[in-house]
């Protein structure tokens, strides 16, 4: 009806999209990845050669996608995930404030506008600060794009309420065994369907079932732990700056474990570590073939839609 939110509640593939993944989850998996590599290979390429060429010119093109975990643990039991919060071997952390207004100002210098993202490896309605930290960005960076990934378990009426105007883009990734929404998630969606507040935002509900085969994340997935040389190139050094709660910069959401380190927001500034010689190798090794790097050999994950739309973005001109 007319005035009705844009919010969307959706599963990939439909019905029978959720029988596979459910039923013949590695093969679906496999076959997904498989045509998802293939048709953006292309875009891949082409965004490499843009980056060098703006590199070597001298101009530096800064992430698509900068996420920061502001607490490093998550409430739900998803098989796939090695950060899920029966598998999770991480210690504790929480990100000090001072450090979190250090990262915006610095990226306020940068003009960023690209997409800032509260979440790597979590749950981000876990720190009771997610709202305040959202409303904070969006008032220094005019210009970034505010994301926000949730399994939205711990959502209310009142929590969505205060954090709603500081977003951009919400997805809802509603995990579960059965192909319906959780309750609260169910009176979420009616109730921002029926708000005219909410006409401008973008905001998806995704049913997804929570014992999935997705990616092996680097070999760290608890259920599909296999690792396979492919010879595929990632785009991922290109795109995403990714920060843990002590202010490590890992190299992405696939290290859930956080194996990996380019250096620390507390001792250099964004800047510098996004265009630092570890940052420029590494681009150089897995932009040819991922499997040239320890971390990354077999790994088997592929970049989702918001990454493509900003780099198809950008080579046109548009961003």
């Amino acid at each position: 009806m007319a005035g009705k939110a844009k919010v969307k509640c959706v599963t990939y593939g439909g019905r029978i999209g959720w029988f596979l993944r459910k039923h013949f989850s590695r093969y679906t998996s496999r076959a997904y990845l498989e045509c998802q590599y293939l048709l953006r290979k292309r875009l891949f390429k082409d965004y490499i050669s843009f980056f060098e060429g703006k590199a070597s010119a001298g101009t530096v093109i800064l992430p698509c996608l900068i996420s920061i975990e502001t607490i490093n643990r998550c409430n739900s039991s998803c098989t796939f995930c090695p950060a899920n919060k029966n598998d999770d071997k991480r210690p504790f952390a929480k990100m000090d404030e001072q450090l979190y207004r250090k990262i915006i100002a610095e990226l306020a210098e940068l003009h960023y506008d690209g997409y800032l993202n509260l979440y790597v490896n979590n749950e981000p309605f876990m720190d009771v600060r997610i709202e305040d930290w959202y409303r904070y960005a969006k008032e220094n960076l005019p210009d970034a794009k505010m994301l926000l990934y949730t399994n939205g378990t711990l959502i209310t009426t009142g929590r969505f309420e205060k954090i709603a105007p500081y977003i951009d883009k919400m997805i809802i990734n509603n995990y579960s065994e059965d192909l319906k929404l959780h309750r609260n998630i169910q009176e979420l969606y009616e109730f921002i369907q029926k708000s005219p507040h909410y006409r401008e935002k973008d905001i998806t509900v995704q049913v997804r079932y929570i014992k999935e085969i997705l990616t092996n994340r680097a070999g760290e997935a608890p259920n599909k732990k296999q690792k396979k040389a492919s010879g595929k190139i990632c785009i991922m050094p290109f795109t995403d700056f990714t920060v843990y709660p002590d202010g490590t910069v890992g190299l992405c959401c696939s290290d859930a474990l956080e194996k990996t380190d380019y250096g620390n927001v507390r001792d250099s500034s964004i800047y510098d570590i996004w265009r630092s010689d570890a940052y420029t190798e590494l681009r150089k090794t897995i932009g040819r073939n991922r499997d040239a790097y320890g971390f990354c050999k077999g790994c088997d994950f592929v970049d989702a839609g918001i990454r493509n739309q900003f780099m198809t973005g950008r080579l046109r001109g548009e961003l």
